[in-house]
């Protein structure tokens, strides 16, 4: 049986940050077309893997959710299973929810630290990636190591392509999708 396709969905500021605090949501300066795309991401995974922090600021009691932590482990809820991702890979991922729900599909939803882990695990597949017309100037980036402002360089530079790229509306948000190639580096 192959592996989990994993897509992180990303929103950013056009300066590369994710928010300018842990407890921000990108709801509060996201576009509407936007969120609307963010939802069809959510509807359409089996699972979605996200940190603690951004678990705590949208909590969906009834979504099927892995929450990396390190502060706790075992499942919360029915649906919600907190994991310490310190001694997993990607693989392990569906074995450890295969009994609530398979795993075809995962979607990565983020903080910094959980994008971190799947690009070191080499485990995103794709990118849906969204630059808002904001600048934040400093806060959350979206990789640790990150050293380039540009969302799109950030994700070229890791060595994936871009397959579209798209203007959602007059303000000039930008929905860009990427895929990785099989020579995609990991930080």
């Amino acid at each position: 049986m192959p592996g989990p396709f994993f897509t992180l969905t990303v929103a950013t500021s056009r300066d590369g940050y994710i928010s300018r605090s842990t407890d921000e949501p990108p709801q509060a300066w996201a576009s509407a077309e936007e969120q609307e795309l963010f939802f069809r991401d959510v509807n359409a995974a089996d699972w979605a893997i996200m940190g603690r922090n951004t678990h705590l600021a949208a909590n969906r009691p009834n979504r099927h959710r892995i929450i990396f932590s390190t502060r706790a482990a075992g499942w919360r809820r029915p649906t919600q299973l907190w994991l310490n991702p310190a001694r997993l890979d990607a693989g392990d991922l569906p074995r450890r929810v295969g009994h609530v729900r398979p795993m075809r599909h995962g979607l990565i939803l983020g903080g910094t630290r959980v994008h971190d882990w799947f690009l070191s695990q080499r485990a995103i597949h794709k990118v849906h990636l969204t630059i808002e017309p904001v600048r934040f100037g400093r806060g959350l980036p979206i990789f640790s190591a990150q050293t380039l402002r540009d969302p799109l360089a950030v994700f070229t530079d890791h060595g994936f392509q871009v397959i579209s790229d798209d203007v959602l509306n007059r303000a000039g948000t930008r929905y860009i999708e990427l895929t990785a190639n099989n020579g995609a580096r990991a930080i």
